[in-house]
């Protein structure tokens, strides 16, 4: 009876699920309102059948797979960590979501066996031709790099093939992933798909050397995630990178004619800086040290004085102006307030919830879990007091309508009233610090004409 039971749990991953379909619909409409901006590459990468395995970065928790998912719009069973499942109710709720445990040596030496059954379970999907999705790091990451890979997905893939003869004709698929801000709603996602790994080329050497062949398959998939991702390799110099690339993208792509100024064209300014710095610090270590504590001296002034990037590189701000601005936002006032307290507890609560957690990488996924089914209860909740006090239907039609309207419009006032924050900061500094003022302005200005310096170099002796 037991293993009938596993088998009724198991039965829907060897198929096309429309119980699923409708649950993605659902999902993928609310991943799609979470970012600000979608992007994807590389989808005719992908396939249009046979049995995958994809193999992600994975720096953001549940927001990594719902990335694949819901961007290239298939069923994939994904591997995660066993520890999520702990909970009855929530492994049900996995299990219906196509997801598998897979147990660790920190989840307990005897708990190892049981990664016998999501292999063969695994192995069982992908002879039935649907999808597989496996983080080659095998854990999350919390800087833009990527980990040293496990050797996870060559082993499912090599057993999978080796049962059959190897005539399944499995393919991997590299995607890598980027976030503008990792655990910020309304943030940029952006998914690159790459060129599909065909396991059969590995198995003469498989037949040969099975071990050598894992190996060699492990260190293909890495080398062909590096080139999707943000990928940031030095350690000791992390933070430099992550704030010159940050700093450097828009000025790049104007210097350098890449293009307008799309999320695209932003990630090859990047990884165009990265190459760049890499080269330059090893031809000129002791010069990069200087550059280190410029940049970190202005990352210091930008804290102290709550400044960013953007507000700092605009041309100098009019008084006239910013008053304007301010009197447009005096304007939008009582929409913001009646957005804000219609939307008040779904906003503090995830906030609450994520001030308790320390992995920042577990943030927005806390955050969508409550967009997908705290916030629907709680309007729920307000919609059925409004009905008791206001019985009238078009009333009620127009508050229910009203409550994710108002909050997006506050989210969306709130973060103008930030920029505009900003430009009185900087107008402030500007009239009672003024040496302040120039001193970062001039950081600013240096950091981008060294920058120039080394790009251009780089660029020359690339070509």
């Amino acid at each position: 009876m037991a293993k009938k039971r596993g088998i009724e749990r198991y039965k829907h991953l060897y198929h096309y699920s429309y119980s699923w379909m409708i649950c993605g619909f659902y999902v993928t409409t609310l991943h799609q309102l979470f970012y600000k901006k979608i992007v994807v590459e590389g989808k005719d990468n992908i396939p249009k059948d046979g049995p995958l395995i994809f193999a992600p970065n994975h720096q953001n928790a549940l927001m990594d797979p719902l990335a694949v998912l819901f961007t290239c719009f298939r069923q994939i069973v994904f591997l995660a960590r066993a520890d999520v499942f702990k909970n009855k109710i929530l492994a049900k709720l996995f299990y219906f979501l196509k997801i598998l445990p897979i147990f660790r040596i920190r989840d307990g030496k005897d708990n190892l066996q049981n990664n016998d059954e999501t292999f063969n379970v695994a192995i069982r999907v992908l002879e039935s031709k649907q999808n597989i999705g496996i983080f080659p790091e095998a854990q999350h990451n919390n800087k833009r790099s990527l980990l040293p890979s496990k050797k996870g997905i060559p082993r499912l893939a090599f057993m999978a093939e080796e049962k059959n003869n190897f005539d399944l004709d499995i393919k991997i698929i590299p995607v890598g992933i980027y976030y503008s801000r990792y655990n910020k709603m309304m943030s940029t996602l952006h998914v690159r798909y790459g060129e599909p790994i065909a396991v059969k080329n590995y198995q003469a050497e498989y037949i040969e050397n099975p071990q050598k062949a894992m190996n060699s398959l492990r260190d293909k998939i890495e080398e062909s995630l590096r080139p999707l991702m943000i990928d940031i390799r030095n350690m000791e110099l992390y933070d430099t990178y992550e704030s010159i690339r940050t700093l450097y993208t828009k000025n790049l792509i104007r210097k350098f004619q890449l293009g307008k100024l799309s999320q695209r064209n932003k990630f090859k300014a990047d990884k165009i800086t990265i190459k760049a710095l890499e080269t330059y610090e090893k031809d000129n270590p002791d010069k990069m040290i200087e550059i280190k504590a410029k940049v970190e001296e202005y990352e210091k002034l930008k804290k102290e004085y709550n400044l960013s990037n953007q507000s700092i590189e605009k041309p100098r701000i009019s008084i006239f102006r910013a008053i304007f601005n301010s009197f447009l936002i005096l304007l939008t006032l009582p929409v913001f307030l009646y957005g804000f307290l219609s939307n008040i507890i779904t906003y503090f609560v995830p906030q609450f919830i994520v001030s308790k957690i320390k992995d920042k990488q577990f943030h927005s996924s806390v955050k969508f879990v409550w967009a997908a089914f705290g916030i629907p209860i709680v309007y729920l909740i307000q919609i059925i007091i409004f009905a008791i006090i206001f019985p009238k239907f078009w009333w009620v039609l127009a508050y229910a309508i009203s409550l994710p309207v108002s909050g997006l419009l506050a989210r969306m006032i709130t973060e103008w009233g930030n920029v505009l924050k900003e430009d009185w900061l900087l107008i402030k500094l500007r009239k009672l610090k003024p040496e302040m003022y120039n001193k970062i302005k001039t950081l600013h200005k240096e950091i981008i004409y060294e920058l120039d310096l080394i790009v251009t170099h780089w660029n020359r002796k690339e070509n």
